[in-house]
């Protein structure tokens, strides 16, 4: 009797060796997940002995996915619909929970719900969950021999089982994943090369200043533009363009930079290189891995219309500005000159008749005023259109603001205006010329007193002084009647006024000045009325930025 039992137990063992180098096997080479557990059933029942096996496997949802069996007949069909549905049997849902394997001596009496269990007379039966990583990918459900269920060995062994086949589902997933990747990525690539061929723009990959790439989108549509970036000479660049773009794409190769936005002149190809022939160009670059080289990527278009569309608007512009100013210098200058046309006649008169001296020297000395006045109107012309160079220093405004509002204060008390200072004690120096702001400030002063003139509600102006981020800020703020919204878009054109006795260039000379600052002069109404004009002073020049 004793030989017979060691015989068994190496029949058992001969069987069990066999069975899991198959299993291992099949887990290593199959690649389709329905394949694996149907042949892995197979293995377990004609290999290991069992009397059947089934495996089912689950979605991230929890739902049934796959179900595969091996020693049934048509008897499981019925099974397999409860699961389907969701409907788990009690050894399932144990596994399922707890991940231990579930081991049953007599299905018959512990499992009398299961629709299978009749089916498990004198035999026993095992279930466990298929876990990998914590992830649940299903169940495994086998019919044993009865003296084997409570075997420690054999749950030890279908536990083992079990997590390979874990392991097995859990590569089939990576290489899933792996494929769809492969796949993402290639048509990725495949969606990115007919983005780049079939660009409008001519794109192109430098590498150790060599072209090694071209977008056929360049070739077919914009000839006159290959190899237009050509480092590192730069050939076809214009010469005036190409010292400036040698520096850039130097700064970017080295990595100084991370990306040129530039535009330059060229020279179309297999053109004559002759100032007539030159085009506009707007240039995109920066350092790529292509390959597993440092390259540069170029992204170029040709905007040589757009640059004639904005010369063309902006000889327009000019054009509308010389014809406003024109008009304001014609109506500035007929008035004096009428004047000078009447006392001319008028002189010529009483010397006909030989009169009065005196009255010929009174009407020479309104001639002369009349000069005086279009010598006036014509400097005024001269300093809007070429003013002098600011001479920036460095310094603190609010001393030169308070000293040069001193006066203004009384004149504007007089008139019933009150005027208060708010200069903040902590303002940074600034690179100003203060004598060119001060002439802004009192100008402000000025237009939002005149402003207020016959306004019957009350009257205050506000000069404050602040520092924001990195700019000086100087606000004007009255309580007059705003600025009608007609008039918005035109207070800082020249010669533009409301007002008689004005030339109409306070204003645009004030927002020149600030300016050539490379600071910025705004304006808004307050809701509740009155206007606040804001200058904005950087701390540096512009030099420094």
């Amino acid at each position: 009797m004793k030989n017979e039992s060691i015989i068994k137990r190496t029949e058992r063992l001969n069987l069990l060796l066999k069975s899991t180098r198959k299993v291992g096997r099949l887990l290593v080479k199959e690649n389709d997940k329905e394949n694996l557990i149907a042949g892995i059933c197979k293995i377990l029942v004609d290999q290991r002995g069992y009397y059947n096996a089934w495996i089912g496997l689950m979605n991230s949802d929890g739902k049934m996915e796959l179900l595969c069996d091996s020693g049934f007949n048509s008897q499981f069909r019925l099974m397999a619909d409860k699961i389907t549905q969701g409907e788990f049997t009690r050894c399932i849902q144990h596994s399922l929970n707890s991940g231990d394997v579930l081991s049953i001596n007599d299905p018959v009496q512990e499992c009398p719900d299961c629709v299978l269990s009749q089916n498990y007379t004198g035999r026993g039966a095992m279930s466990v969950s298929l876990v990998y990583e914590e992830k649940t990918y299903g169940f495994m459900v086998l019919s044993i021999p009865k003296q084997l269920a409570d075997d420690q060995t054999e749950k030890d062994i279908v536990k083992e089982i079990a997590d390979d086949i874990a392991f097995g589902l859990y590569r089939l997933e990576l290489e899933e994943k792996r494929k769809q990747s492969k796949i993402d990525i290639q048509q990725s690539q495949e969606r990115f090369k007919a983005l780049i061929e079939n660009s409008l723009n001519c794109i192109s990959i430098i590498q150790d200043n060599s072209i090694i790439y071209e977008n056929s989108g360049l070739r077919k549509i914009h000839k006159l533009m290959l190899q237009v970036f050509n480092p590192p000479d730069f050939e076809d660049i214009f010469q005036e363009d190409r010292p400036r773009m040698q520096k850039l794409y130097g700064k970017l190769v080295s990595g100084k930079i991370k990306q040129i936005e530039a535009d330059f002149r060229y020279f179309p190809k297999n053109k004559e290189k002759i100032d007539s022939e030159v085009r506009w160009a707007l240039i995109s670059a920066k350092q790529i891995d292509y390959l597993g080289v440092e390259s540069v990527l170029t992204n170029i278009m040709d905007i040589t219309d757009s640059k004639e569309v904005e010369n063309f608007l902006r000889i327009q512009d000019k054009m509308t500005s010389l014809g406003r100013v024109t008009a304001g210098i014609a109506h500035e200058i007929r008035n004096p000159l009428s004047g000078v046309y009447i006392y001319l006649k008028a002189l010529k008169k009483i010397y006909n008749q030989m009169g009065d001296i005196n009255t010929v020297l009174s009407i020479i000395d309104k001639i002369e005023l009349a000069a005086v006045k279009i010598e006036s109107i014509i400097k005024r012309v001269m300093d809007f259109s070429k003013p002098g160079r600011p001479q920036f220093v460095m310094t603190n405004l609010n001393k030169y603001i308070d000293e040069v509002t001193k006066l203004t204060a009384v004149t504007l008390r007089k008139i019933g205006i009150t005027f208060t200072k708010k200069l903040d004690a902590t303002l940074p120096e600034c690179y100003a010329e203060p004598h060119l702001i001060e002439q802004v400030i009192l100008n402000l002063i000025t237009n939002a007193a005149e402003a207020m003139k016959g306004f019957s509600g009350e009257k205050f102006i506000v000069l404050k002084t602040y520092f924001k981020t990195d700019r000086v800020i100087i606000s004007v703020t009255d309580s007059g009647p705003g600025i009608p919204l007609a008039q918005q878009t035109k207070i800082f054109d020249p010669f533009y006024t409301t007002k008689t006795n004005s030339a109409g260039i306070g204003l645009s000379i004030c927002h020149r000045i600030i300016v050539d600052h490379g600071g910025s002069l705004k304006f808004h109404t307050l809701k509740k009325g009155g206007a606040e004009f804001i200058i904005a002073l950087p701390l540096k020049k512009l030099s420094e930025k």
